[in-house]
């Protein structure tokens, strides 16, 4: 009869051990259809990076009556090891004209994709405090860095911005060029100009062990030197369209991140041009987040489509869906002008405005432009504006 109870208490410790080991199973299954939920959700919309937690195949599995396990199917997570492609792509503007770089950095159209790019830096103080947010909310980003911080006699000036810059590159970010000394390039001889955007890629490489891509002239200044150094050098020429002048809005992040929002969304996404040298533009960023999930949180309960935070890579190749628009214009440009091609020939010095596309690009919120150029700078005040 003591064997028999024995027994009988085996089965039941047996079962039990099934049946925990049966709801631990479920348990898991529920965990990972979730994590498969907020992976594959507009909502947060950001896409530069996959999910951090990693996802695993999980069985689902319930007890029959003998208190035995019995797999009912395997729960195989969607791959989550998407890749940005592979960098730097193929030139989208191989011949740096100044009009299609505007047009290019509006991105894929009606899209409601979003690149932030930063200048001026890298920025002890500010650049160190911008690269967790961004790690936080898995954005990548361009950084259009000037040299002059990573050959600054001035220590630790010098020693901090090159650990930073390693910093923001392994971190996935892309480094871009943004000349040595931060100076209106058409008002600089050949000789200078080339000294400017190439000593410049060489403190990079210095610094990185590999030369930049991409290249934003300081203030949009342009001119025909500067088109033909790029073109000889396979550079890439990048704008921005969403431009809220952070550097007038001293101490306001408030006001720097209203006026970032509000043009995306009057223009539907678009590159963000901010500054990582400025405490207010680095502190408005987390506003900026805040705002997007809240956003895309209303977008996906209203069935609409969500903004999409990509990283330069991913950015890139969606704009070259609007190449084709680009040539048509530039074919309309040209039928109508026949000989004369924008920005490209001998007298072809161009500066652009800072809002963006001529004719096409964003009008900033509350913004009254200065008819003048700024002066040129001393890299003292390099991170004043762009």
């Amino acid at each position: 009869m003591g064997r028999r109870r024995r027994h009988q208490a085996r089965q039941r410790s047996q079962a039990l051990a099934y049946r925990a080991a049966a709801l631990l199973a479920v348990g898991a299954a529920v965990i990972t259809g979730a994590l498969m939920a907020l992976s594959s959700a507009p909502r947060p919309g950001f896409d530069g990076v996959p999910l951090r937690i990693p996802v695993l195949p999980r069985l689902l599995a319930s007890v029959n009556d003998a208190g035995q396990i019995e797999p009912l199917g395997m729960v195989i997570p969607p791959d989550a090891s998407r890749r940005p492609p592979s960098w730097p792509p193929a030139l989208l503007n191989p011949e740096a004209r100044l009009r299609w770089g505007w047009d290019l950095s509006l991105g894929r159209p009606g899209s409601r994709e979003v690149l932030f790019t930063f200048d001026d830096g890298p920025n002890p103080g500010t650049t160190d405090r911008l690269l967790p947010m961004l790690a936080r909310a898995n954005i990548h980003a361009a950084f259009f860095v000037c040299g002059w911080r990573l050959e600054s006699s001035e220590e630790p000036l010098r020693t901090r911005a090159r650990q930073i810059l390693r910093d923001t590159l392994a971190a996935g970010h892309v480094i871009g060029n943004h000349t040595v000394h931060h100076l209106q390039l058409p008002t600089l001889t050949p000789e200078r100009v080339r000294y400017e955007i190439e000593h410049n890629a060489d403190l990079i490489e210095e610094v990185l062990g590999q030369r930049p891509h991409l290249f934003r002239p300081p203030y949009g200044a342009y001119s025909e030197d500067v088109r033909r150094h790029l073109v000889s050098k396979a550079n890439e020429l990048w704008m921005w369209s969403i431009d809220p002048h952070d550097y007038l809005l001293v101490n306001d992040a408030e006001s720097v991140a209203q006026r970032v929002i509000t043009n995306l969304g009057n223009h539907a996404g678009g590159t963000v041009l901010l500054h990582d040298t400025h405490p207010w533009s680095v502190a408005a960023m987390p506003k900026i987040i805040r705002w997007l999930e809240r956003e895309n949180a209303d977008r996906e309960l209203a069935g609409r489509a969500p903004y999409v935070v990509l990283d330069p890579a991913r950015y890139m190749e969606g704009a070259r869906a609007r190449l084709p628009l680009i040539q048509a214009a530039d074919a309309l440009l040209n039928g109508s002008n026949p000989g004369r091609h924008r920005d490209a020939g001998p007298d072809a010095t161009a500066v652009e405005p800072t809002t963006g596309v001529m004719g096409e690009g964003p009008v900033d919120a509350g913004v009254a432009m200065d008819a003048a150029m700024p002066p040129a700078r001393t890299p003292m005040d390099a991170g004043a504006r762009d």
